[in-house]
């Protein structure tokens, strides 16, 4: 037995067992659905951090003493000029012959109200809708029910977890966000997860220089086995909610070997322009091209891609700006994508936003170009973020802004039951569950 296909059968046995949806409680009653607005959202969580100064600002570098160029980084999601002078980097060709801020709405101000402005917190807030005071103890599931666990308990009919992902660009405590602590949902309501760098990145490395392993090799791995599965008893099919629709198993255990077939064919689409090197490809960028993969294989109809790369600005405001510009690239990439693609194209609405924003003053760190860096600590300028909803235009409004710098319109934890009313489950959810309101500025 090859050391190659071992592998690839342990990678494909443990992806089936983390990756797999999770079934309903047999005879749930659902409650009667809304009527829906698309059938298909994918969220674009920023995470990392992003000021509004260098997003919608379009303020470059000229928030920084000495430097005076302002410019838009963002050309594929946000309208506006690019920088004319201080260019610290080759700047991409964008993708989108329109900016997606054209078509949809943007709100410039969004508001984190209130809680800590850490990643997971800014995680947590957007995905359940409710602002959190979690502190340090981060590994751990969230309070409140995740958008994910609602929509599978309150969509009718039932959707199984094939039709919901969250799709992270970092591990840490994020997995725990497929799904709640709360007493009315869980681990059966949960989402897929998938963190693409550590199961096909990680996994080409160790195949790389493969071996081949002798028969007794094999057989001493196998009595290895049954003395783990003899000694410990708790397996992973007995864990509570994780258990596999067998149909849905096969798709998904197929879905994970076309996909390490791919990775190792070198056969991935990445969001690149024409003759730019891979090495300039990002985390960002690679969870963006594996995202893609779920929904062009899928077609599911709630989809949480998060970014990751942008955290960078505590030390070096190059390399921040640098990471923005290619982010913006890659959402520009995925909504061509969207939009080429029958199941997707205008039957798909994406949302985007950051899960905070940064200080207002700098820290006390300096990049090679002499830029000042920015952290996150709680203040005003922190709480203010961008909102992006862009979709077909029947159903959500086009070219338009809502709110400005000095009047802020909509709040973090609104982006919850906008996706509910979407997806048309919104009036299905418990009174008190959600505070935040619906953007319906966005539709028309």
């Amino acid at each position: 037995m090859q050391r190659r296909s071992f592998i690839k059968q342990a990678g494909l046995a443990t992806a089936a067992t983390i990756l797999s949806p999770y079934i309903l409680p047999s005879g749930r009653l659902f409650a009667a659905t809304g009527s829906r607005l698309a059938n298909h959202v994918v969220f674009v969580l920023f995470a990392g951090g992003i000021r509004n100064q260098e997003s919608v600002q379009q303020a470059y570098v000229s928030a920084q003493t000495g430097f005076n160029t302002s410019g838009n980084m963002m050309s594929n999601m946000l309208t506006g000029n690019v920088p004319s002078s201080n260019l610290l980097f080759n700047l991409w060709n964008p993708i989108q012959t329109n900016s997606i801020q054209s078509q949809g709405v943007l709100f410039p101000n969004i508001q984190y109200t209130t809680g800590p402005t850490g990643h997971f917190n800014g995680h947590t807030v957007a995905m359940t809708g409710n602002y959190t005071n979690t502190g340090l103890n981060l590994n751990i599931n969230p309070d409140m029910p995740t958008l994910f666990e609602y929509y599978r308990k309150h969509t009718n009919p039932a959707k199984s977890a094939i039709n919901c992902w969250w799709i992270s660009e970092g591990l840490g405590p994020y997995p725990a966000l497929n799904y709640s602590k709360h007493p009315l949902y869980g681990a059966q309501y949960g989402a897929n997860f998938l963190n693409p760098a550590a199961v096909f990145q990680q996994y080409s490395s160790y195949i790389a220089n493969a071996k081949v392993y002798q028969p007794q090799d094999v057989n001493r791995m196998d009595a290895m086995k049954t003395f783990m599965n003899n000694s410990f008893h708790q397996t992973a099919s007995a864990l509570p909610g994780i258990q596999n629709n067998s149909a849905d198993d096969q798709a998904i255990k197929a879905f994970i070997s076309t996909l390490i077939t791919k990775t190792q064919n070198n056969q991935i689409a990445f969001p690149l322009p024409a003759g730019i090197s891979s090495s300039e490809l990002t985390g960002d960028l690679t969870n963006l091209a594996y995202g893609w993969e779920v929904l062009n294989n899928f077609k599911p109809e709630l989809t949480v891609i998060n970014t990751f790369n942008l955290d960078i600005c505590h030390s070096d405001f190059t390399n921040y700006l640098h990471y923005l510009h290619k982010a913006d690239y890659g959402v520009g990439w995925l909504w061509n994508q969207i939009q080429s693609t029958p199941g997707l194209m205008n039957d798909t609405i994406m949302v985007c936003m950051p899960e905070h924003g940064r200080n207002l003053a700098p820290n006390t760190i300096y990049d090679a170009n002499g830029l000042r860096a920015f952290d996150h600590t709680g203040d005003t300028n922190s709480r203010s973020m961008f909102a992006l909803i862009v979709g077909p235009s029947g159903v959500v409004k086009q070219n338009l802004t809502f709110g400005s710098s000095s009047n802020a319109v909509g709040e973090s934890i609104d982006i919850v039951p906008t996706i509910a009313h979407i997806l048309g489950f919104d009036t299905q959810i418990p009174t008190g569950l959600l505070p935040g309101n619906v953007l319906s500025q966005a539709f028309v």
